[in-house]
């Protein structure tokens, strides 16, 4: 992720299914622990995102396999009606909590060993 807010691993509940004004399919979610959004004005944390697919022609509707790669976005922007959005974050959402845990700990950089 380009973004440290969303580094680490957080259990995403659907709240609703949400068609864009250009036709993408997008999710809401509430995350949990919420991300930290003191910086952008969000001092108890961001608990809510609209998330949409990184690629074209994959739909969060249907979630034909895991991981999907999204957009992140806040879900109190107004959304354009001629284009997606805009992006805070790139992220990834798996088919359960533990598969994220597994992932991350991939992605982590190890310590050297002494």
């Amino acid at each position: 992720m380009e973004d440290d807010r969303f580094d680490s691993v957080f259990r995403c509940e659907l709240e609703s299914r949400v068609e864009l004004p250009n036709g993408h399919h997008a999710l809401i979610v509430s995350c949990d622990p919420p991300a930290l959004g003191q910086d952008i004005g969000y001092p108890q944390g961001i608990a809510r995102l609209l998330l949409w697919s990184r690629f074209e022609g994959d739909d969060l509707w249907t979630f034909p396999t895991f991981p999907q790669f999204v957009q992140i976005c806040l879900p109190d922007v107004v959304i354009p009606e001629t284009r997606m959005p805009t992006s805070i974050a790139w992220g990834e959402l798996y088919a359960s909590e533990a598969d994220a845990k597994v992932q991350s700990m991939i992605k982590r950089p190890r310590a050297p060993s002494p």
